[in-house]
């Protein structure tokens, strides 16, 4: 399987077939990831949204940047910043 980078982690982005980089992670496309309508149909927006927070928490994806290669840590842990502070405004 080999070690993580930062293009194999599945950002939480609406449009997947973008390159990925840190420029992908914009609050619109996150936002519009979580609140499709074909995003867990059967949770609330603030359902979906919570357990977005829970899964890039910064105390459990600790765990996932110990498996990032070395040269992709800062941008990984960078993106996880976005997603999070993203995610918070959201609620």
């Amino acid at each position: 399987l080999g070690a993580l980078t930062f293009e194999r982690i599945p950002w939480p982005v609406a449009d997947a077939s973008q390159d990925r980089t840190l420029d992908v992670l914009r609050p619109e496309a996150i936002r519009e990831f979580l609140l499709s309508p074909a995003h867990s149909p059967d949770a609330s927006p603030k359902d979906r949204i919570r357990a977005a927070l829970r899964r890039w928490h910064p105390d459990k994806f600790v765990r996932v940047l110990s498996h990032v290669m070395e040269s992709d840590r800062d941008a990984v842990a960078e993106g996880m910043g976005i997603v999070v502070r993203c995610l918070n405004d959201m609620l």
